[in-house]
């Protein structure tokens, strides 16, 4: 089976993200996750049973090197991912015995994003100076 997302819009690049604070990223990641589900197409995907293959179209404006186009691609995958809940109190240090709680947000379309569970593939496109950037996520099982 295979699906395609079309966002319009593209993630902003890898030196940005790597330099924002953890709320502003976190706020980056919620965008993410409303693009995501409000795009054409959303609603057919089924959850991810097994691995899946991603393969992200960047249409952007201008070319990113290897490690930078990937690394801006990470909050889009990581919405991708199933939600999570975590808690538990710290058994050691100096918040010994406080509890602690973390949620990560996601849809389910992947498993998780290491080589076991995706293949993933980020290809850059030039565009269409007429057209906006946009973002195109094609998912294969």
């Amino acid at each position: 089976m295979k699906w395609e997302l079309h966002i319009d819009e593209i993630p902003p690049s890898g030196n940005v993200t790597k330099r924002m604070h953890w709320a502003a990223y976190q706020a980056l990641v919620a965008r993410w996750y409303l693009l995501i589900r409000c795009s054409p197409g959303f609603l057919d995907i089924p959850p991810a049973t097994g691995k899946r293959k991603l393969t992200i179209y960047l249409h952007g404006r201008n070319t990113r090197d290897r490690e930078n186009l990937f690394f801006s691609t990470k909050p889009v995958v990581d919405v991708l991912k199933f939600p999570k809940h975590e808690e538990g109190f710290y058994k050691s240090g100096k918040r010994l015995g406080e509890y602690w709680s973390r949620k990560r947000i996601g849809h389910g379309l992947i498993q998780e994003d290491d080589p076991s569970h995706l293949t993933l593939d980020v290809i850059q496109l030039p565009r269409d100076k007429t057209k906006r950037p946009f973002l195109q996520l094609v998912l294969e099982d």
